[in-house]
């Protein structure tokens, strides 16, 4: 990838911290690219409740441990947010967690939100990832008609489950 297809995405990227997960005492918070970083770990551990946080540069996710019962992940996000010239979280009603989903759901969720959302980018909103997955499913099915069975996954289970993944995440939804 070049610098400047870099500085391309980096120019339509949100300019709002995420909140990747959050489990009590425990903070994941996702910067945008060209977020002010320096000093960042400073800034937590000067929070009162704060213990520990931890910066990487490669996923660009902050790790915070606190005191749930003294600090919240709303100041907590708020004063990354200050200090990194960026906003905060748009609500906590968008985060995967509030959705019902156990933190490891939402993890996973999060991740594949991720990789879907760059597939679509770069094949121009003409797939994503659900998609790739249906044919994929698709092709192998015919090559094990065509050549027989490649591993224990039957062509009529590759079918199914292509089937069901293309009508369960490329159809629009019901009742909205």
């Amino acid at each position: 990838m070049s610098a400047v297809t870099r500085l391309d995405e980096w120019a339509d990227a949100p300019r709002a911290i995420r909140i990747v997960h959050d489990i009590p005492g425990r903070l994941r918070l996702r910067l945008p690219p060209g977020a002010s970083t320096a000093g960042l770990q400073g800034v937590i551990d000067g929070l009162n409740g704060a213990q520990s946080s931890v910066w990487s540069p490669r996923t660009r996710s902050l790790l915070i441990r606190y005191d749930a019962g003294v600090l919240t992940p709303a100041e907590i996000a708020q004063a990354v947010a200050e200090h990194a010239d960026v906003d905060p979280p748009a609500s906590s009603a968008d985060s995967p967690a509030e959705e019902g989903r156990s933190p490891v759901a939402a993890a996973i969720v999060e991740t594949f939100d991720g990789v879907n959302e760059r597939v679509t980018r770069r094949t121009r909103g003409r797939l994503d990832l659900g998609m790739l997955v249906s044919v994929g499913l698709v092709l192998w099915a015919g090559r094990q008609l065509l050549r027989g069975p490649v591993t224990s996954l039957s062509w009529t289970s590759a079918l199914w489950y292509a089937h069901g993944l293309f009508r369960d995440y490329t159809a629009p939804p019901r009742g909205r």
